[in-house]
């Protein structure tokens, strides 16, 4: 089994704009977890827990920057559409 930390945060360098909010956020600045355990990947963030691709993998682990088309912002809003689902137990 491995398993990394992930600095999950916004990219802000070179004068760009932060793409999600103008100020610092604890919604979009996180710590997640990137675990590969016998051929299978998953990704834990914010008490979610999701299957990913081996690509998805190595991707959340080499860029964990929030802009458009990244995987970090295509796995954060995959996790806000869980976190704010009717159906959303907390489990």
């Amino acid at each position: 089994m491995n398993i990394q930390l992930i600095q999950i945060e916004q990219l802000q360098k070179n004068g760009f704009p932060r793409v999600l909010r103008p100020q610092k956020s604890s919604e979009y600045e996180y710590v997640g977890i990137a675990i590969e355990d016998q051929g299978s990947h998953y990704y834990w963030a914010r008490g979610v827990s999701l299957r990913i691709t081996e690509q998805e993998y190595r991707y959340i682990k080499a860029n964990p920057k929030l802009y458009y088309f990244s995987t970090a912002l295509k796995l954060h809003l995959k996790i806000d559409r869980y976190l704010h689902s009717k159906d959303f137990d907390g489990l």
